[in-house]
């Protein structure tokens, strides 16, 4: 920091001095004290993005975001905040953290991605160790997955060997094509280095639909025995959500190799969301359908569509 303060003092003072300074002098001290501040990570980083997060993970920080953003999650919140706080803390983890997030579309998996980018990463989803990937978008046809797998292979390599913590998300798992994603088995396995490139500290992220049938299912179950949704465990739907995502052959996880080899670290389950949990979400719930239709539990859009009103709303 002192270092910071003498480079910005002498920007600062250089108008000052270059009367009594010759003008090549004074460029050569100059470029000579930027080169050394630069050779200081540390000091560089207080004004440029770096690879590995620019603060501690604070596993409070974290808590806070996710019980003040991620409504009616209570699963996901715990299994999120223990495991990346685990993750992060271990300083030579066995393989990298592989989190595959499933539920309905507004249930709040994109923004748990993005809380944690966040608690990670100053920049957020915008950093660029930050990697998003969405299937209908970047690998839209199925006669070119060849030429995927070599891509997805070259880019997570490449980010990887520049930024060991990179993070990559992957969007759409339930339109994937068949097969691709076990182009990327090799690096979420437990191996030290892959050509000289250790993957160990880097964070996959699958979000997907897979499984959202089950999940509701449970959930209504608990609604109709007079149980409260906060008494469904885990073990109440992981295994079911792992072997539907593998059997879905609509799903990218079909049969895949990841699964196979037990290579995801969890299964995450999203909840259909109430309608007190769009209420938390912003008050236009009045506006949206639920379902099942007689007793009108679950909202069909979740929270995604409520932002989506609140955005127009704003627009006029």
């Amino acid at each position: 920091m002192k270092l910071g303060r003498a480079v910005l003092g002498l920007l600062l003072l250089a108008p000052l001095v270059v009367r009594a300074v010759e003008p090549i002098s004074l460029g050569l001290a100059l470029a000579g004290v930027l080169t050394s501040y630069i050779s200081y990570p540390r000091l560089y980083c207080l004004f440029a993005e770096c690879c590995g997060q620019k603060r501690s993970l604070s596993r409070e920080v974290l808590q806070k975001d996710l019980d003040s953003k991620l409504f009616g999650q209570h699963l996901a919140k715990k299994v999120i905040l223990n495991a990346l706080s685990a993750f992060i803390s271990n300083p030579k983890p066995k393989k990298p953290l592989t989190l595959s997030l499933h539920g309905w579309t507004g249930t709040g998996k994109n923004f748990a991605s993005k809380i944690i980018a966040e608690n990670i990463y100053e920049g957020g989803l915008n950093s660029d160790y930050v990697h998003l990937f969405v299937a209908t978008l970047h690998f839209p046809h199925a006669s070119n997955i060849t030429l995927y797998k070599d891509q997805l292979q070259l880019w997570i390599r490449g980010n990887v060997s520049a930024c060991a913590r990179s993070i990559f998300i992957f969007d759409e798992m339930d339109k994937m094509h068949a097969g691709l994603i076990d182009a990327i088995k090799p690096f979420l396995d437990y191996y030290d280095h892959l050509d000289g490139v250790s993957y160990q500290k880097a964070i996959f992220i699958f979000l997907s639909n897979a499984g959202a049938e089950r999940i509701t299912d449970v959930a209504l179950d608990f609604w109709r025995s007079g149980r409260q949704r906060e008494e469904i465990k885990l073990k109440d739907l992981e295994p079911a959500l792992s072997l539907s995502a593998f059997n879905n052959q609509n799903s990218g996880f079909w049969h895949s190799s990841l699964i196979d080899r037990n290579l995801i670290d969890y299964f995450v389950p999203f909840l259909p969301l109430e309608y007190k949990h769009l209420k938390m979400c912003v008050r236009v719930a009045e506006e949206m359908t639920f379902f099942p239709k007689e007793e009108r539990v679950f909202s069909d859009k979740g929270c995604k569509t409520v932002f989506t009103k609140l955005d127009y709303y704003y627009d006029d």
